[in-house]
């Protein structure tokens, strides 16, 4: 599904990764315990979280992103420096990005 090597992520297809900046991450995985599995969180250079996620199924959906928020899907490698894991993978399953960007909504209108 995904490997992390010492200063990058590897996503295997039908693996998305979806940046947020670090400084409302953490309301960001919060809101996302309150929508089921909160997956994989990596911390990459202290300024941004990369919230791993399964697709959405069916056909792609078309979204907007808040300027300050990436998605990418897999295949791909995303450079990250150094790196921690704020949620171990392994704990649980993986959200949805639909659950991911609903947590983003949640807590951008909050932050407005």
């Amino acid at each position: 599904m995904w490997q992390q090597q010492v200063d990058a992520l590897l996503l295997d297809e039908g693996v998305v990764a979806v940046e947020v900046p670090a400084g409302w991450a953490g309301e960001v995985s919060h809101q996302l315990t309150f929508a089921g599995p909160l997956g994989p969180i990596l911390a990459a250079d202290r300024s941004r979280w990369l919230f791993l996620a399964n697709p959405e199924p069916g056909p792609p959906q078309r979204y907007v992103l808040p300027p300050s928020v990436r998605c990418w899907d897999g295949p791909r490698r995303i450079e990250t420096g150094a790196a921690r894991w704020v949620v171990e993978p392994g704990r649980s399953a993986l959200p949805t990005v639909g659950a991911v960007r609903c947590a983003i909504r949640t807590v951008r209108r909050s932050l407005v």
